[in-house]
């Protein structure tokens, strides 16, 4: 095995049994996420990194990996990240629409994993507080800390860090320990902090200022990965199409036409690219020209958007989005979500609708069809049809011979199966 593959873990899905499927309620959070302020342009460390040549930036600088889990049918994926000097692990959500990362402290009330920071001897305190309230009524808030952040491998020192001491029960509930960002720091609940990322690039621990990702689909065996420093050129079918970010906030690019097969729906936005929502969310009329090409479907004022679950719908095109100039699908597969309770024969729609948005959300319905880079340098997005190889489910064996061949002894969390 080479140390390039000792640096990379292909995890499988794994299903959490207690995990209910909830797609109303991820809507609520998402538009809460990304209603419409006014942008604030913010200048300094990432507008110099324009100017900065990748290859220079970080040069013979190794690459680093992230493993995903992929929880009840891509309703979430996660990551185990380790904080501090004993390597205390958490799950945590890899988030391209929010900048912040934080876990609970070990004060907050929560079944999740809690940072003990008496036990790490690198923690040092940090002035200041933070908290995050979301539309949906859920909040998080708690004191600030910086520690050294382990992901994948790749070791941040002094990170910045939210530890909550206060959280709503459906964080506790949730299977996340917390939330990794990797937006523009200009959205960060932690004023004056630098991101993850931001801090990778400033110590140079990637060789180019980019990070990638690929999400797998449950039926296809899921798990996923992100790539700090590189992308998967074996996971991209064809060429990558840059589109430069539009509004240096959320992963923002233009949009320039909606169709269905091959029906122009004569409709062009801005679409923000967000591994931390599940669904694509759109507004009402947008939603609405797209269900009126899928026979049955309708608007259920309980459910939102639901569609036939019938083999004629399931051998619809989908709908496809302009992005830089080629056409990306997304198609009938991930549009065609759980069952709806009560209502025999649809299923929840991959597509949901709101009022409170005017910017596309593209969440991982759009992502698992899609490769993603997403280059902070640059300012920039590229995106390709994604090619996903088929892998067998891992016998439990097999899981645990795995578990214990990446059990640390030289400090590599991560290798290949």
């Amino acid at each position: 095995m080479s140390e390039e593959q000792e640096k990379v873990l292909s995890f499988q899905l794994t299903s959490n049994p207690r995990f209910i499927v909830r797609t109303p309620e991820s809507v609520k959070h998402a538009t809460a996420k990304h209603e419409d302020p006014k942008p604030k342009q913010k200048k300094g460390f990432l507008s110099r990194l324009k100017e900065l040549d990748p290859k220079i930036s970080a040069a013979n600088t190794p690459l680093y990996y992230e493993a995903l889990t992929d929880v009840a049918r891509d309703v979430q994926y996660f990551a185990e990240v380790e904080i501090g000097s004993n390597r205390q692990k958490f799950r945590l959500d890899f988030d391209t629409g929010s900048s912040d990362l934080w876990v609970a402290d070990i004060t907050c009330k929560t079944r999740r994993r809690r940072f003990i920071k008496a036990n790490s001897t690198t923690y040092k305190p940090v002035k200041g507080k933070f908290q995050i309230s979301y539309g949906d009524g859920s909040a998080v808030r708690g004191f600030l800390g910086q520690d050294r952040v382990d992901i994948g491998g790749l070791v941040v020192e002094d990170q910045v860090i939210g530890l909550a001491t206060a959280q709503s029960i459906s964080f506790s509930n949730d299977v996340i320990d917390g939330i990794l960002g990797l937006g523009f720091n200009s959205i960060s609940c932690m004023p004056g902090t630098m991101t993850p990322m931001d801090n990778m690039i400033k110590q140079n621990l990637i060789q180019s200022p980019i990070f990638s990702v690929w999400l797998g689909r449950s039926t296809d065996g899921g798990g996923g990965e992100y790539r700090f420093g590189s992308y998967d050129a074996e996971r991209v079918d064809g060429e990558l199409t840059w589109c430069p970010v539009t509004v240096t906030r959320y992963w923002q690019i233009k949009c320039d036409g909606l169709f269905f097969g091959d029906v122009d729906l004569q409709l062009t936005s801005d679409v923000i690219i967000d591994t931390g929502t599940t669904l694509v969310i759109l507004p009402t009329d947008v939603a609405k020209a797209i269900h009126n090409h899928i026979p049955g479907s309708y608007y259920d004022e309980n459910n939102g958007w639901i569609v036939p679950n019938t083999p004629e719908v399931a051998n619809l095109p989908g709908f496809q989005l302009l992005l830089g100039g080629t056409k990306f699908d997304v198609i009938m597969k991930d549009l065609m979500r759980e069952e709806v309770e009560g209502k025999d024969g649809f299923v929840y729609s991959g597509i949901a609708s709101s009022d409170r948005i005017t910017t596309w959300i593209l969440g991982d319905v759009f992502i698992k069809q899609n490769y993603c880079v997403f280059d902070v340098g640059q300012e920039r997005v590229g995106i390709a049809k994604c090619k996903h190889p088929i892998r067998v489910q891992p016998s439990i064996l097999e899981q645990m011979k795995v578990a214990a061949v990446a059990t640390p002894s030289k400090g590599a969390k991560c290798i290949i199966m």
